[in-house]
């Protein structure tokens, strides 16, 4: 089994993590741009979080790993939870903070495709996440750009 077999869970999580901080950014923004594309994040989000939930074979008695705080995973799990305790202020570096953290989670979706320990239909569901997530983090780099 894999990394990223393993991870299928945990990236669902902080997935749910980032419908909640995108949604609750959605509604904090004055700029309507920004509000959309917040929106359209929670949204890509929330449609793979559901789509991998339903792929995603419980196995009982399982226990999650106590270590994951460790894992590159773990440090992405508090990420939304830095971002919302940057909020009211650093907005250059919130923006910068958040283009990172979805690189990185592109970047672990991106292993996920790869992987053929999966099934072709979580790599397919991958595959589209990360598409959407390119033309999401172009947007996000743009409002970092202009708020610099």
């Amino acid at each position: 089994m894999t990394d990223t077999t393993n991870s299928i869970s945990d990236l669902i999580e902080i997935s749910e993590d980032g419908i909640a901080f995108y949604e609750e950014a959605a509604q904090k923004v004055k700029d309507k741009k920004l509000s959309t594309l917040f929106s359209r994040l929670a949204k890509a989000k929330s449609e793979l979080a559901a789509e991998l939930s339903g792929e995603v074979k419980p196995v009982a008695g399982k226990k999650k790993p106590a270590k994951k705080a460790e894992s590159s995973l773990g440090e992405l799990s508090k990420a939304y939870a830095g971002l919302r305790k940057q909020w009211p202020d650093a907005a250059a570096e919130r923006y910068s903070r958040m283009a990172e953290v979805e690189g990185q989670l592109q970047v672990t979706f991106q292993k996920v495709v790869l992987d053929r320990e999966h099934s072709f239909v979580v790599r397919v569901l991958a595959k589209q996440y990360v598409s959407k997530a390119e033309v999401l983090n172009k947007e996000l780099r743009a409002c970092q750009r202009s708020v610099a």
